[in-house]
């Protein structure tokens, strides 16, 4: 009983407290606090994978010299003038690893009076990705090719981007020196 009834006063002085000045303060304060923590948790960015980091990079550089480059040949067009060029790519840089590749068969066949009675046959196959020792000591996966990413599309911004003739050269460059359609390639004045 003793039991019973001191849960019962604890109780009683607990919703005392919170009935108080005092116990709807920290009730409201609570309450303020748990949601600026899930907005910060919502508004605040996640950190990004370390490969994630390292692929955005490649890309972002391959993009850059891409830009460079197209910049440097656009500009020397006649009547291009300043030149400004965006490049944007369909996907990443993509790596094809050596890989060491195993294969073993087992054929078994049995026999009864001179007649194949049960033929079984096992084929186990392992592939492993070759490591190889990188400048700073640490293992890496050994690259044999890497296929570089597609050209979503080029957007060119030159002082010439109004004349048809100036246009239709950069055009003509852009789509040989990238190899890719006309579809693809939007020049126009800039202002």
């Amino acid at each position: 009983m003793d039991k019973k009834k001191g849960k019962a006063s604890s109780l009683n002085n607990m919703m005392e407290f919170f009935k108080g000045d005092k116990g709807k303060k920290i009730i409201v304060f609570a309450g303020i606090a748990g949601m600026v923590l899930i907005l910060l948790s919502a508004v605040l960015p996640r950190s990004p994978s370390k490969t994630q980091t390292t692929t955005e990079s490649t890309n972002a550089q391959y993009e850059a010299k891409l830009e460079e480059r197209l910049t440097n040949i656009v500009s020397n067009i006649s009547g291009a003038g300043k030149t400004k060029v965006l490049v944007t790519l369909e996907n990443g840089v993509e790596n094809i690893y050596a890989s060491d590749y195993k294969k073993n068969s087992d054929k078994t066949e049995e026999y009864d009076s001179g007649i194949t009675e049960k033929t079984q046959e096992t084929t186990d196959s392992e592939e492993n990705i070759v490591m190889v020792e990188g400048s700073d000591g640490r293992k890496q996966a050994l690259i044999t090719t890497q296929i570089e990413p597609q050209i979503k599309g080029v957007v060119i911004v030159c002082d010439g981007g109004e004349s048809a003739s100036v246009k239709q050269r950069i055009i003509e460059a852009v789509t040989t020196a990238l190899d890719i359609s006309s579809e693809k390639v939007c020049v126009i004045k800039s202002i």
